[in-house]
């Protein structure tokens, strides 16, 4: 199997987690909300988590690089 590069493997990464936040998110979220009931898994998907999507995975490109470079400038340098 061949193996990513930085670049996409950064990309990969920063698409699953954004994908994987926004699913636990919203669905923990909407059950706290309103409650386990007949028919909530089909309002999660399809009302909440994909509409999430449009939001979380841009936002996931975004803050992302930004905090690791904000960290990065904090934190001290193993040379």
């Amino acid at each position: 199997m061949k193996k990513l590069n930085k670049v996409q493997s950064i990309i990969v990464f920063t698409f699953l987690v954004s994908i994987a936040m926004s699913a636990i998110m919203s669905f923990g979220l909407l059950l706290v909300r309103v409650g386990w009931h007949e028919g909530f898994l089909k309002t999660w998907f399809f009302d909440y988590f994909l509409v999430d999507l449009w939001l979380s995975i841009p936002t996931g490109f975004t803050v992302v690089p930004l905090l690791k470079k904000f960290v990065d400038s904090i934190s001290k340098e193993s040379h």
